[in-house]
């Protein structure tokens, strides 16, 4: 169920837009039976009068035109994919309703066993041991700012974890738009994973936490024992990166300086008893004067939370991760390496 090759979209997920919101299936369009209310209603009704009741009402707040256009979304949406399955939370009665439904139609519907249910169960029960996971898995590493994401994207049987989670790792990693839900984050990452399980899977070194999400299960203890390939970048390369990536990128996409300056003056405000008084004000105040226009350019602020912050988490980590060392090169080198030799 989880591993099956999917184009467009594959799944009808008939449950309300809260449950479709928190998590559901990639690759799967949200066409609900009953919508928040009416889902909240039916539900109310159940508990109160049963389930004869509770049907009852769901069939009478479904119905005439309104049920005529929902039947309507739901053919439009098989009529435009191929092999297109329905789904609810355990594959019950708000499935079994749009199955028979589409068959007054003339629509034969396959509807996916067990449901959302059943699907998140398989999702846990894969990463509730390491040793469920295969494939041979090798891990880019490299002090903060040494591009290792950019080798992600530009090899071959990736997962770039960052993308997934739609932040790039740190304290200062967020993006404009909202993470997903930690649901729809390990849902998206093991249809990743099931397309690489059995060849070689690359991986950016990531903390167990990127951002708001939480790598599944045992995840990031199969990442912590996996081979390493180490971009080696020296501080002045990794302090232009950095620039490039967190202050000119986004300048050229449209966000004004005073809005980088407002985001990251609020993620230095979070490390600052990590930093020290005296660091957190040296650092916000050549921020300040950066993103100002005081000193335009200067990149020293970048400089001094390396030094001061993310090398020295690093290195708390790097005689750990030495033993996993395979090879170790600058960027292009690293690249090199895995081209020629995986």
């Amino acid at each position: 169920m989880i591993n099956s090759d999917r184009k467009k979209y594959s799944y009808i997920d008939l449950r309300s837009e809260s449950e479709y919101k928190k998590g559901t299936i990639p690759n799967s369009i949200n066409i609900p039976i009953l919508n928040d209310d009416e889902y909240r209603r039916v539900g109310i009704d159940y508990k109160k009068n049963g389930n004869q009741s509770a049907v009852k009402l769901g069939h009478h707040l479904i119905s005439g035109n309104r049920k005529s256009e929902l039947i309507n979304s739901w053919v439009q949406t098989i009529d435009q994919n191929q092999n297109i399955k329905i789904f609810c939370k355990r594959g019950g009665l708000r499935s079994s309703t749009a199955a028979m439904w589409l068959n007054e139609r003339s629509i034969q519907i396959e509807v996916l066993k067990g449901g959302y249910k059943d699907y998140r169960k398989e999702i846990n029960n894969l990463h509730s041991n390491i040793d469920n996971y295969s494939g041979r898995w090798l891990i880019i590493n490299g002090y903060t700012g040494s591009r290792k994401t950019d080798l992600i994207k530009d090899v071959n049987s990736s997962i770039n974890l960052e993308g997934i989670a739609n932040h790039r790792g740190s304290t200062f990693g967020a993006n404009q738009s909202e993470q997903p839900t930690q649901q729809n984050f390990e849902n998206t990452l093991t249809k990743q994973y099931f397309k690489l399980c059995n060849s070689r899977i690359i991986l950016e070194g990531e903390s167990r936490n990127i951002g708001n999400v939480t790598l599944p299960g045992k995840f990031y203890e199969k990442m912590q024992s996996s081979d390493i390939i180490f971009i080696e970048s020296s501080i002045e390369e990794r302090v232009n990166n950095i620039f490039n990536e967190y202050v000119l990128k986004p300048q050229k996409q449209g966000v004004s300086s005073q809005s980088l300056l407002n985001i990251y003056s609020i993620a230095l405000k979070k490390i600052r008893n990590r930093l020290g008084g005296d660091n957190y004000a040296l650092i916000k105040h050549k921020l300040e004067a950066s993103l100002n226009g005081k000193e335009e350019g200067t990149k020293l602020w970048i400089e001094l939370l390396l030094e001061k912050y993310y090398d020295r988490l690093y290195n708390h980590k790097i005689d750990i991760l030495r033993k996993n060392i395979i090879f170790r090169g600058n960027w292009v080198a690293c690249k090199e390496f895995l081209k020629n030799n995986y």
